[in-house]
């Protein structure tokens, strides 16, 4: 491996690709969960709760939080926090040739009341519309263990009107 780089103005590096993460996507490792733009109403919340089911024996990377909306809203992300019900939504492999699923579920929540129910809060961002992109890289880590381990991304509609929204995570499974 050659660590010695050299880069002026006249002959620039660019970095296209990270390289761990392409090998991945090439293994089929990397998967994507959206919900899709979805109407949200005034002060109102659009939620996914994903799950690493208990002894699955994987380690997970969330690499990215995008989404965002017309207007403004408020995106977080817990640690261990539920949602009651749902709608389930099934993680999309990145490599298209790739014939195995995740061992991930997931699911998401749209109404009024704020659906989070306890966990700790990782992160949290305006937004003032428009599109949003988090890169965490794996620095969210979520390691097999003997029980369900969750991570939930949740977007509040800070207006008082309909607000179409969308939410989606990419995450590597290894």
């Amino acid at each position: 491996m050659n660590n010695l780089v050299f880069n002026n103005a006249n002959h620039p590096l660019f970095v296209i690709n990270n390289p761990e993460f392409t090998n991945a996507a090439s293994n089929g490792q990397i998967y994507d969960i959206t919900t899709g733009e979805i109407d949200v109403v005034a002060n109102g919340y659009l939620t996914i709760e994903f799950t690493v089911p208990a002894n699955q024996n994987k380690t997970i990377y969330i690499l990215r939080v995008s989404g965002g909306s017309t207007v403004n809203t408020i995106i977080d992300g817990f640690r261990d926090s539920t949602i009651p019900g749902g709608t389930p939504l099934t993680p999309v492999n990145n490599n298209l040739s790739f014939t195995g699923g995740s061992v991930c579920t997931a699911k998401y929540l749209n109404q009024l009341a704020d659906p989070i129910t306890g966990g700790t809060l990782l992160l949290a961002m305006v937004q003032v519309g428009g599109g949003i992109l988090v890169p965490i890289d794996g620095r969210i880590v979520i390691a097999s263990s003997t029980i369900d381990r969750t991570f939930c991304v949740r977007l509040k509609n800070k207006t008082n009107q309909v607000n179409t929204c969308a939410i989606t995570f990419a995450y590597w499974e290894i």
